[in-house]
């Protein structure tokens, strides 16, 4: 008797079967995508729970993050079964899955162009698993902290002024952003935010002020409740008009600048407050 014998009740693989099922699951997802980006391009709930999705998922592509804000938007740690698995944590019987998709291999269009395929990848949140309950541990930043990181991922100097008609306000003209004394907290970070994306699309994209206003102003929603800034005097009810005209590929090109400026000022964020970790920790110690 063969060892293998073992193994005679069991299902034969069926790599046909297996193939028409990812491409359904494929097919669904861009689906999912392509109507989800519909349903934001109007405003309200579906947009800002994008923006949440992105701001959590920041390495996560415009489609993924999409994708995880219509399935389970308040998802906080995505895995692959196997990888839960390596770490001793156990999917719950009843497991939501999330589909996402991931780069494939490079192929020739028959055109004679190259593009890379995406195949559809099954995750689950940490809510879906053994460990629910647990998270990632965050480390608490007080305000000050992150204010100071806002000052190191910004291209130009603050400038701290009495009179000011806005709480922050960028100026492309003096490469400077100016910042009104006497702002709560709340209103220091999300502004400095805003003018920080105002900027980086001003001085690393070559956007004006005015056609970036708006992309800022969601950068800093997703910057802000990155952090846990209280983020209710934000207002998506209203997007501007040229939105819901745009094809779904024009849509979330908008929404990809978004993401690599908001990358761009959370990557500068981490690097200032993993340098000043030291000192916050001696004076913690104190």
């Amino acid at each position: 008797m063969s060892i293998y014998d073992v193994f005679s009740g069991s299902k034969p693989f069926d790599k046909a079967e297996w193939a028409a099922q990812k491409q359904a699951q494929r097919k669904e997802a861009y689906e999912l995508i392509d109507n989800t980006c519909l349903e934001m391009a109007s405003g309200g709930d579906a947009f800002r729970s994008y923006l949440e999705v992105q701001g959590r998922f920041d390495r996560y592509s415009v489609n993924n993050a999409i994708l995880v804000s219509a399935q389970m938007p308040e998802a906080t740690q995505l895995k692959e079964k196997a990888a839960w698995k390596a770490n001793r944590v156990y999917l719950n019987k009843d497991a939501q899955k999330v589909i996402i998709l991931e780069p494939g291999q490079e192929y020739t269009r028959k055109d004679g162009a190259k593009a890379k395929g995406y195949n559809p990848k099954e995750v689950y949140d940490i809510s879906q698993t053994s460990a629910a309950g647990r998270g990632q541990e965050q480390d608490a930043k007080s305000m000050r902290e992150l204010v100071a990181a806002l000052v190191d991922a910004s291209p130009v100097p603050f400038v701290p002024v009495d009179d000011l008609e806005l709480p922050v306000f960028y100026d492309s003209t003096q490469e400077a952003t100016f910042v009104r004394r006497g702002l709560s907290e709340q209103e220091l970070f999300v502004g400095m935010a805003q003018e920080t994306a105002a900027a980086i699309f001003d001085f690393k994209h070559n956007e004006s002020r005015d056609s970036s206003n708006f992309k800022s102003y969601c950068v800093a929603y997703m910057t802000a409740s990155r952090y846990g800034v209280d983020t209710r005097g934000f207002d998506f009810s209203r997007l501007p008009g040229e939105y819901a005209q745009m094809e779904t590929q024009d849509f979330k090109a908008e929404l990809g600048g978004m993401r690599d400026v908001m990358c761009e000022i959370q990557t500068e964020m981490y690097k200032s407050l993993e340098k000043n970790k030291p000192a916050r920790e001696k004076e913690q110690a104190r």
